[in-house]
C-alpha cells in the first residue's frame, strides 16, 4: 500500500472519530439544563420551572429573603435548603416521562408554590393508568355522528 494511500485512510478515520467526539459532546451538552429559582419572604420569583426527559438538571435556590427557605419536589425526592442570603443546588436525573410535578416552600407551603414541566407537557405524571371499562374493554371516546366506516373501506 502506498504511502499516500495509507495517510488518506489515516486521515479519513481521524475525521471520523473526530465527528464521533463531536456529537457525543454535543449530546451530552443538550441533555444538561441549570435553573435558578430565587426565594423571597414568602414567594419565589420564578414559580414555573421546564426541564426536558432525561436530562441532568442542576437547580439553584438564591435565597433573598430573611429566613430559611426551601425547594421541595416530593414526586422526585429532591430537596433544597438555603439559609438568608445564600445559594445552594443541586443535580438529578430528570423522569423520561412527560408530565407535571409542585414543588414548594417546607417552611412556607401555603404561599411559595410552583410547577416543574416536563416536557412541555401540562398535565400531572400519573402512574398505572387504567384505560379499561368495566366490562375488560379499552375506554374510547367516539365523536362519530354516524356513518361509521371500517378500515378499508371508502364512504362516499
Amino acid at each position: 500500500m502506498s504511502k499516500i494511500r495509507k495517510l488518506s485512510l489515516a486521515l479519513v478515520a481521524l475525521a471520523v472519530v473526530g465527528a464521533a467526539c463531536g456529537q457525543e459532546e454535543t449530546e451530552s451538552a443538550a441533555q444538561e439544563q441549570a435553573v435558578t429559582i430565587e426565594a423571597f419572604d414568602n414567594y419565589y420569583e420564578q414559580t414555573t420551572i421546564a426541564l426536558e426527559p432525561g436530562a441532568e438538571a442542576t437547580i439553584t435556590l438564591q435565597n433573598g429573603g430573611g429566613v430559611v427557605h426551601s425547594i421541595d419536589i416530593p414526586d422526585l425526592d429532591f430537596e433544597l435548603e438555603a439559609p438568608s442570603g445564600e445559594a445552594v443546588n443541586s443535580t438529578f436525573t430528570v423522569p423520561d416521562e412527560p408530565g407535571s410535578l409542585d414543588f414548594f416552600c417546607k417552611f412556607h407551603p401555603d404561599e411559595m408554590t410552583g410547577v416543574v414541566t416536563i416536557g412541555g407537557a401540562d398535565q400531572p405524571i400519573e402512574e398505572d393508568v387504567d384505560t379499561e371499562g368495566d366490562d375488560g374493554t379499552e375506554d374510547v371516546e367516539e365523536d362519530d355522528p354516524g356513518g361509521t366506516t371500517t378500515e378499508g373501506e371508502i364512504e362516499y
